[in-house]
């Protein structure tokens, strides 16, 4: 019989960014595999769960001609496929460490119970993970029972009593202890309990970091002892591969890869964390040296290795700094030169001031006789710390294809799970449609409601950003919602075969909405031109407005003086050449024209679409992009 290839020729291309939500990402490998029969991936984006999904997507991509759909589209079911000991793949994928153990077998006997079961489940995990602890706890009060037990009359009772009261403190109080404990150790272990290599508990199950990599290799068709698949190779391939991480260290969200190249690493250390092979990689190919202050500093750097160019990085280490989950995953820690440190500008300026006099100096001279700086670590943690469904991805003015969004949330009000998987999902259709932020209710009273205030603002602090942009005009249209109960997906990581393979199903009709509204059939993409057309020209024109007020203010000197025609006052810095001064002014003449033009009744902007974008000066977020170059 011959073979259907129902990915060979897509006509048509797209981007997809896909949210973060641990395991709800089951949902993504199916979704991603419909819209590959008529769209070829072009760039593909995520954080946490997602940038799993994304590298996952990506690397189908590459393996497109060979079969790499066809696997992913089976990834659900593998991923409930019993493992060496009966327990599904999903369930064995985060492995703990020895240390962390306790906590994460409390964490499976929570599940997704609520309320006294819940209450009860967490009571339970403890007394098991800390029987001795507990044990240890009661022996005072038992034996204050055991006295009193000899005891005569009142003192008999009153020594019972205060026997089991003080074995029910002491229990309470060795338990707490020791999972205080075992928190602080986790903390000094990165911050989480499972490494992503293999843990305790796991038997010969493969562990999350092992899987994926040996998962992206085999999507993208290469042998498993092959070099580890970089974001190089996608871009040879004209895929973009693009993922969040946070720098915790830095106050900052960062997109991976990225162009600095501050970044050191000790191969030791990331041996914990990656395979050997991803590790040796890594070693193997570190960016060019570049400058004498560069090779000094590389030479300085001891036992640390210089991070890859943003072509050389495999795709799972990425990933793998994306979906570092607070407490579930630990953090990545990397090392780089805190400048603001006093010590390291002093040591800076003596590599410039040691330069100037030993012009033909070497190297290795100048490491015998000049103090090194200081290496700092820097921690990375979750992308969707900061932006779980980063939908800035792959944004231009006028998109030459639609950017997909594959969105992650609870049943709204007034809605609930329906047989029909096609009914659990939620695309705009209309010009309204998604314009309405979500609703928290917030609850007030008792002790309880301390937890959902916190909750409420860790959830408006992360996802205040996407939140807003979700709402925007040619944005809300091209997202699609795939809701989900709180037993599926989030933190349930021991889901059974019929949720993973629901949720899946769930996933691929949430596509098959895009692909009706946006593919060769639907009209969707010609209504997307548009209003791309109108929030555009919309923004611009607000912005050129601001612009010329500002231009025309009286100010001590005048901005017209500066640049326009004409100008010819003295600049401060950021000179520029007597040929291009000419330009300048010719140029920001012909802008102040353009401004003027636009104004009074602006047809760009009567009407436009609602909320009315506003374009702001934002800084780059060092992406290294052109990796072909």
């Amino acid at each position: 019989m011959t073979r259907i290839d129902h990915y060979a020729a897509p006509p048509l291309e797209c981007d997809i960014v896909m949210k973060g939500g641990i395991t709800s990402g089951v949902i993504y490998p199916r979704a991603v595999a419909e819209l590959a029969r008529t769209y070829r991936l072009r760039s593909v984006g995520g954080a946490s769960a997602g940038a799993i999904a994304a590298a996952a997507a990506a690397a189908a991509e590459l393996g497109r001609a060979e079969g790499g759909f066809e696997e992913l589209d089976t990834l659900p079911r593998d991923l409930t496929a019993p493992g060496p000991d009966g327990r599904s793949t999903l369930s064995t994928l985060f492995q703990p460490t020895r240390t962390a153990a306790p906590l994460f077998r409390l964490l499976g006997a929570v599940g997704d119970k609520e309320g006294a079961a819940k209450g009860a489940a967490v009571v339970g995990g403890l007394l098991r993970g800390y029987w001795w602890a507990a044990l240890l706890g009661a022996l005072p009060g038992l034996a204050l029972v055991v006295l009193g037990a000899l005891g005569t009359g009142t003192g008999r009772v009153a020594g019972i009593i205060g026997g089991v009261l003080l074995l029910l403190v002491g229990v309470v109080v060795g338990v707490a202890l020791a999972a205080g404990r075992t928190l602080g150790r986790v903390a000094s272990d990165g911050f989480g309990m499972c490494t992503g290599m293999p843990g305790v508990d796991s038997g010969a199950a493969p562990a999350l970091t092992p899987w994926l990599h040996a998962k992206v290799q085999s999507l993208a068709r290469r042998a498993p002892d092959a070099p580890p698949v970089t974001f190089g190779q996608l871009d040879d391939a004209g895929v973009k591969l693009r993922m969040m991480t946070t720098n915790l260290t830095r106050h900052q969200p960062m997109a991976m890869p990225w162009r600095s190249h501050e970044y050191f690493f000790d191969p030791q250390y990331l041996r914990t964390l990656f395979p050997d092979d991803v590790v040796d990689w890594m070693v193997a190919h570190p960016p060019a040296a570049g400058g004498f202050s560069s090779q000094l500093l590389r030479a300085q750097a001891g036992n640390l290795r210089p991070w890859p160019d943003a072509r050389d990085l495999p795709v799972v280490v990425a990933t793998r700094m994306s979906l570092s989950f607070p407490v579930l995953i630990q953090a990545v820690r990397l090392a780089a030169v805190d400048y603001g440190q006093p010590g390291n500008r002093v040591a800076r300026e003596a590599v410039s001031a040691w330069r100037r006099e030993h012009r033909d100096g070497t190297v290795e001279q100048a490491l015998a006789e000049l103090q090194p700086p200081e290496f700092s670590p820097v921690w990375f943690t979750d992308g969707g710390l900061c932006a779980n469904l980063p939908v800035h991805f792959f944004d231009s003015p006028l998109p030459k294809h639609p950017t997909f969004a594959l969105n992650l949330g609870p049943f709204p009000p007034g809605r609930s799970k329906r047989p029909d998987e096609r009914a659990n999902s939620y695309l705009p259709t209309v010009n309204q449609g998604g314009a309405t932020r979500g609703w928290f209710p917030l609850p007030t009273d008792g002790l309880g409601a301390w937890g959902g205030f916190a909750g409420i603002m860790l959830h408006t602090a992360r996802e205040w950003v996407d939140a807003g942009q979700m709402t925007m005009p040619g944005y809300r249209d091209r997202i699609v919602t795939v809701h989900h109960t709180a037993s599926e997906g989030g933190m349930n990581l021991d889901m059974p075969h019929e949720v993973v393979s629901a949720l899946a199903e769930r996933g691929r009709q949430a596509a098959g909405k895009l692909v009706a509204a946006f593919g060769p059939t639907g009209d969707a993409w010609t209504y997307h031109q548009w209003i791309r057309m109108r929030t555009s020209t919309a923004g611009l024109s607000g912005w050129m407005a601001e612009f010329l007020d500002s231009y025309r203010s009286p100010q001590p000197v005048p901005y017209p003086n500066l640049a326009g025609e004409g100008a010819d006052a003295e600049l401060p810095s950021y000179s520029v050449g007597v040929g291009d001064r000419r330009l300048v002014n010719q140029h920001v003449d012909e802008l102040v024209d353009l401004a003027r033009s636009w104004g009074g009744d602006d047809a760009l902007a009567k009407g436009a679409p609602s909320p009315r974008p506003q374009l702001r000066l934002v800084p780059d977020d060092g992406t290294a992009e052109g990796l072909s170059e």
